[in-house]
């Protein structure tokens, strides 16, 4: 039996386990058809917390989330404000801006 050298290589494991890379595909590409990021996890049996989880520790998961959440996102709405993220933005800004509030 194999033993991870550290914790960092146990949680990526964990990560990948959780959530595969068909499935962090499959949830990019509905992303990229317009759905909400809540409704695209929903449909995959996942909800948007796994999401974000999953994408703090695999980097470039969470690199192509952001980049698709900002290229998606409502032009109209005004983004790094919490206001942004009440109206359902999860684009990295509106989320930070809802981090610094806390």
């Amino acid at each position: 039996m194999s033993y991870p050298i550290n914790d960092a290589e146990q949680l990526i494991a964990n990560a990948e386990a959780e959530m595969p890379p068909s499935t962090r595909s499959r949830l990019i590409a509905k992303l990229r058809m317009g759905k909400h990021i809540d409704d695209a996890a929903g449909e995959l049996g996942i909800n948007s917390t796994q999401v974000f989880s999953t994408a703090r520790i695999l980097t470039a998961f969470g690199d192509q989330l952001d980049s698709t959440l900002t290229e998606q996102r409502d032009p109209s709405l005004p983004h790094g404000t919490v206001t942004g993220y009440n109206k359902r933005c999860r684009c990295p800004e509106c989320r930070s801006a809802l981090q610094q509030r806390v």
